[in-house]
């Protein structure tokens, strides 16, 4: 199964001078907690901004044309999800940035974005659209209720 993992402000926004522009520790055990044992795919700069690298149990892979970036960079997203099914992961993410999110949406089986109440107005990445009607919302939990309120939302692919 493959699910992208995001947090977007109201307006989209999900990252500002190569970081996220809001603290929510709820949100970030939330990911933790869903993708331990799991393959994640990330971009460089997603990579760059880690501040522990690599995340613990969970497989990570990086999609970049240097092939220094990281301890496995892949070319493409597709080889990068090829890579994890082939070293037995059943349960691949998408974890940002803009372009892993916009290069896997076809590909994802499942959303969780955890939908973050502001609006940030310089930021220079953003989760892509999506088609309401191609997905079903499967249910969502409140994760902070101020300071910014979270709510994480589960969509999966129609048929």
């Amino acid at each position: 199964m493959i699910t992208l993992i995001a947090a977007r402000a109201r307006n989209g926004a999900i990252g500002k001078d190569n970081d996220i522009p809001w603290r929510a520790p709820e949100d970030m055990k939330a990911f933790q907690r869903e993708t331990l044992g799991g393959a994640i795919i990330m971009g460089r700069n997603t990579w760059d901004s880690l501040p522990v690298k690599p995340l613990k149990n969970r497989l990570n892979l990086v999609v970049s044309s240097n092939p220094q970036a990281a301890e496995i960079v892949l070319p493409s997203i597709e080889a990068a999800v090829q890579e994890a099914y082939a070293q037995g992961y059943r349960r691949v993410y998408g974890i940002g940035g803009e372009g892993i999110y916009r290069g896997m949406l076809g590909m994802a089986d499942r959303l969780l974005v955890t939908e973050v109440d502001l609006t940030i107005e310089e930021a220079d990445a953003f989760f892509p659209e999506f088609q309401a009607d191609d997905w079903t919302k499967a249910g969502e939990t409140v994760l902070r209720s101020s300071d910014p309120a979270c709510v994480m939302v589960e969509y999966l692919r129609r048929g």
